[in-house]
């Protein structure tokens, strides 16, 4: 059975606004757990967000695999400190799809088969659909 995450939120923003919320620290820090997000965010480019929680170091990495800026991300994400070895297989596919009209953007976001593990998925799901509205409450007051 495949466990796949797709994720749609409105925004009242533009698509350049809301792709600067998903690529840049200044804001990735006020939506997702205090993160920071580091990549030149090019086809090929290496990504890489670290936080700190309760004193301990929390990385995630990545690569951009596919960068259509105000329109497509699509990164790889994996988390180190889930136990799991770093090795491709265990590389979540996530994609962003950017949907603008006039100044308020669609954002789905789509994550790959967790390839049948349902602890990584539900982690995953309760984690997004708590960031989402964060983003949505940070982008749209500013």
């Amino acid at each position: 059975m495949k466990l796949l995450i797709n994720i749609e939120i409105s925004l009242n923003a533009p698509a350049i606004k809301v792709w600067e919320a998903l690529t840049n620290s200044r804001w990735t820090k006020q939506y997702m757990y205090g993160y920071e997000v580091s990549s030149g965010w090019k086809t090929g480019d290496s990504i890489l967000w670290r936080t700190t929680i309760n004193g301990k170091q929390h990385i995630r990495k990545g690569k951009v695999l596919l960068a259509q800026p105000y329109e497509v991300l699509e990164i790889s994400d994996f988390n180190p400190n889930s136990g799991l070895e770093d090795i491709d297989t265990n590389y979540q596919k996530v994609t962003y799809h950017l949907l603008s009209q006039d100044d308020k953007t669609t954002l789905l976001r789509v994550t790959d088969d967790y390839a049948g593990d349902e602890k990584r998925h539900t982690e995953s799901n309760q984690f997004w659909n708590a960031v989402l509205p964060k983003l949505k409450e940070v982008i749209e007051r500013k």
